[in-house]
């Protein structure tokens, strides 16, 4: 083998290291602005989910306090909450209450469609509310006793 064709092969295989270098150091940049990404959406998700579980803990604090937040909206917002959390506790013996009120009422109108309606129809609602409210008014204490101790870290 002549000195010549010797430096053309390693002229070559310095040719193909120098690309598989460039092509590992190219694909260890993407991975890391993956990770980067994935950290980042990692991170969104858990302060989103522990805003969600926050605003919570203010519905429940503030509920039986301020009489502008009743129980019915107490119930609803925070079943809402846990679904947005994917937290099913419909079965649990104390906090079942949200889900159970949240059912009893879902049929009544809310917001616009509440504005819209008649007198008589409102005053039936409200009626129907209240008799919600006080059946299952030491059922929904519970439930809030027992959602504000609860760990949502499982």
């Amino acid at each position: 083998m002549s000195f010549t064709v010797f430096i053309i092969l390693i002229i070559g295989c310095i040719a193909v290291i120098s690309a598989s270098l460039w092509f590992i150091a190219r694909q260890l940049k993407v991975n890391r602005l993956r990770e980067e990404r994935i950290r980042a959406g990692e991170s969104f998700v858990a302060e989103e989910r522990q805003k969600r579980i926050d605003s919570i803990q203010i519905l429940l604090k503030a509920v039986g306090t301020d009489e502008k937040l009743t129980w019915i909206e107490t119930s609803i917002r925070v079943k809402n909450l846990l679904d947005q959390l994917s937290v099913d506790l419909s079965q649990h013996d104390d906090i079942s209450a949200f889900y159970i009120i949240t059912e009893k009422t879902e049929h009544i109108p809310t917001h616009e469609q509440w504005k819209s309606l008649p007198k008589d129809a409102r005053a039936k609602f409200s009626n129907e509310m209240t008799r919600y409210e006080t059946e299952y008014l030491e059922h929904l204490k519970r439930a809030k006793a027992a959602l504000l101790v609860y760990s949502f870290d499982s």
